[in-house]
């Protein structure tokens, strides 16, 4: 490529920003700068949740650079798309861009059809960009299960469709290890659902196992620009390998009642069984009353004795 083409190449990918900003409305507060189109959705909610999330983070914000956070609300998919001007995957709804400070969401009603909420998908997404700025030291071979993982587990976000993934795969002996989420998770929708089920999973049973103040040493480290193996080594006591086949392991003890359940045999035998007791209840209360009744009948009424 020659000199003078990598010129227009450099300064059309910087006019892009002002491009894709035209037709576009701004909303502004102390740390944040909300792009949406006019009449598409109220800026206010999204600009109140996005500060009281960076409040709820003072551990990552403190120090932070005065920079504002970019957030884009994209009206249709399409929208999406242009905006992000990267290859995303068709099934996705937000994306961050941490070490520019941006974050691209689509419109609140195609959160809402794929049964996820803006404000879970808003604060993952600014927690992407909030534990980037913090860590960046370490951020090269930070692996993405653990980066997925933590923007879950700060967001505290729910999707009950990732854990019905991560039950069915428990059942079917099918959990992927998590060194091979480290770089890059599946394209499809099916195969990435389950990579950020278990990477939401692995964070969850870190903090269950070791605290949560353990967890917050690691990000210390991490900001203090130790490699992560060695930062996740030296504070949580396990290697990674140790830890994510100790992690594999508690899945098929956490869901062993759900194994009990997958069976038909024992399920069905479970069900005929309650019914059986039911049945054997309802009985004997019959059968009690009918004797109360007989007794009654065969007693002398107190006003006819003499």
């Amino acid at each position: 490529m020659s000199i003078q083409l990598k010129i227009l190449v450099l300064i059309l990918w910087m006019m892009c920003p002002m491009m894709a900003s035209a037709g576009w409305e701004v909303a502004e507060s102390p740390h944040f700068r909300v792009y949406f189109r006019a009449g598409t959705v109220v800026p206010e909610p999204i600009v109140e949740g996005a500060e009281d999330f960076y409040a709820e983070m003072h551990r990552l914000t403190r120090g932070m650079p005065h920079a504002k956070i970019d957030i884009r609300i994209c009206n249709t998919q399409a929208d999406f798309q242009a905006a992000v001007h990267a290859p995303i995957q068709d099934w996705a709804v937000g994306c961050a861009f941490p070490k520019q400070r941006r974050v691209f969401i689509q419109n609140p009603t195609h959160l809402a059809f794929a049964k996820l909420q803006l404000v879970q998908v808003l604060r993952h997404e600014i927690a992407h960009v909030l534990f980037w700025q913090y860590t960046q030291a370490a951020a090269a071979d930070m692996p993405l299960w653990f980066v997925e993982g933590i923007a879950i587990y700060f967001a505290k976000e729910w999707v009950r469709r990732r854990h019905e993934t991560l039950l069915q795969h428990v059942l079917s002996n099918a959990i992927m290890p998590l060194p091979t989420l480290a770089r890059e998770f599946p394209a499809a929708q099916s195969d990435a659902d389950l990579a950020y089920a278990e990477s939401q999973d692995a964070l969850h049973w870190l903090v269950e196992v070791k605290g949560h103040e353990t967890l917050w040493a690691l990000v210390e480290r991490l900001h203090a620009g130790y490699p992560f193996n060695t930062a996740f080594e030296t504070t949580v006591g396990w290697d990674v390998a140790t830890f994510d086949a100790l992690w594999r392991a508690s899945l098929s003890e956490r869901y062993h009642w759900a194994a009990l359940l997958s069976n038909s045999y024992l399920f069905w035998g479970g069900i005929g069984g309650l019914a059986l007791l039911g049945y054997f209840v309802c009985w004997k209360r019959r059968r009690q009353h009918l004797n109360r009744l007989a007794q009654q009948e065969e007693s002398v009424d107190a006003f006819f004795q003499g």
